[in-house]
C-alpha cells in the first residue's frame, strides 16, 4: 500500500499547455511519489523545491510525470 501525497502547487513548463493534460500530469506525479515513498513515512511539509527535468520532445505525459517524480524523490 502507498502513502498519500498532496501537492499544493506544482508549476511545470511543458511543450503543451492543455489544462486537462497538465492536471493529469500533476496527479500522476503525486501518485508516483506516493508509490515510491511507501507506507509508514512520517508526514512532512516541504515549503519549496526546485528541480529541472529534461525529456525528449516526444515524451508522453506519463514519461514526463515519472521523470518529475524521480527528480523530486532524489531531492528529498
Amino acid at each position: 500500500m502507498s502513502s498519500k501525497v498532496r501537492i499544493n502547487e506544482l508549476r511545470l513548463r511543458v511543450p503543451w499547455s492543455q489544462r486537462d493534460q497538465a492536471k493529469r500530469l500533476a496527479e500522476t506525479v503525486a501518485e508516483q511519489l506516493a508509490e515510491d515513498l511507501g507506507e509508514g513515512q512520517p508526514p512532512r511539509t516541504i515549503a519549496s523545491l526546485n528541480t529541472t527535468v529534461h525529456t525528449g520532445s516526444n515524451a508522453s505525459p506519463d514519461e514526463i510525470a515519472n521523470e518529475v517524480a524521480r527528480s523530486i524523490r532524489n531531492r528529498l
